[in-house]
């Protein structure tokens, strides 16, 4: 006899109720060990670094593109 939709709903609920709290368990900590040392990060090669803003832009692009178009307008 196959189960149908009214046999399966009683179950829905406390399965539920066991996933969300198995997965609300805290994890277990492990004893404090070494400290691990810090990665350092190799500066970028000057090929991937960007070039210096022209002294054109400013900090905002809308700024910039305003003061642009104001000195165009006569």
């Amino acid at each position: 006899m196959p189960r149908t939709e009214s046999a399966l709903r009683p179950l829905t609920l406390p399965a539920l109720a066991v996933l969300l709290t198995a997965c609300s368990a805290a994890p277990k900590s492990s004893p404090p060990s070494a400290p691990i040392p810090s990665a350092t990060v190799p500066p970028l090669p000057l090929e991937a670094r960007q070039p210096k803003t022209p002294e054109l832009c400013s900090p905002t692009c809308s700024e910039g593109l305003r003061k642009r178009l104001e000195s165009l307008l006569p």
